[in-house]
């Protein structure tokens, strides 16, 4: 899209990378200071590249923005043609980074809202923002899925269209995904109170992708059980869903 102000209800992808923080921080361990530029250039020159490549043929329709481990597609509007533009090409990019970086995991979510978009200012707030980030979070496997809110607006134009339910949802298949969870513990006192994290499930709308992850070794700096945990739930979707 051109340099324009987005300032309404459209569509968000966002992805994260599997591991970043850890990865990043047994870097600067390994390599001290002012070799960040090499960890930059290994890691996002091939994702900017596919980013780019991916887009350039859809100016009008979507755009691109990303910080740190996080990348976000996003949309002038939440129409029905929009969300068509969204969904392939997050569906491409989640897809290609599977295939040519199998050590760099991503989780990815497709959400809906509010977004107030001024890219020349760097500025990006909303619910739309917030729907598909908690979503690509909040996962524990490798995996893109479609948020509640999205599957309820694409629920109303199929209504509005007075077409089948869930037909602009052919890339997806509804699954129980593994998410994580606050799991409150409590002591004597309230404020004493401590949080936990316990793996449950939400069904949601999961991409496809099985015929396109390739199980490779855990990056230097992933915690062994928890990348081991994402492999696993994934692969238990393959083989419930081949």
């Amino acid at each position: 899209m051109e340099e324009k102000i987005i300032n309404g209800n459209c569509w968000v992808a966002c992805f994260d990378i599997l591991g970043f923080k850890e990865e990043i921080l047994g870097f600067e361990q390994a390599y001290g200071v002012g070799r960040l530029d090499g960890f930059a250039n290994v890691i996002y020159n091939e994702i900017l590249e596919a980013l780019n490549e991916n887009t350039k043929d859809l100016q009008d329709h979507i755009d691109t923005y990303w910080i740190s481990d996080t990348f976000m597609f996003y949309t002038p509007d939440d129409s029905k043609d929009s969300f068509n533009v969204i969904s392939e090409l997050a569906n491409l990019f989640f897809r290609g980074r599977i295939r040519r970086s199998p050590t760099h995991m991503m989780t990815g979510a497709l959400g809906t809202g509010q977004l107030y978009a001024n890219k020349q200012n760097n500025i990006f707030i909303g619910s739309a923002f917030i729907d598909a980030y908690t979503y690509a979070e909040k996962q524990n496997w490798i995996g893109f899925v479609v948020t509640p809110s999205a599957e309820k607006r694409i629920d109303d134009i199929e209504s509005e269209l007075k077409i089948p339910s869930h037909t602009l949802l052919y890339n997806f298949i509804q699954y129980d995904v593994p998410v994580k969870k606050d799991c409150p513990i409590k002591k004597k006192e309230p404020k004493n109170q401590i949080k936990c994290i316990v793996e449950g499930t939400e069904t949601l709308f999961a991409a496809k992708i099985q015929s396109d992850l390739v199980i490779k070794p855990r990056r230097k700096g992933a915690p062994q059980k928890d990348w081991t945990r994402k492999y696993e739930n994934t692969r238990r979707f393959f083989d419930q869903h081949p």
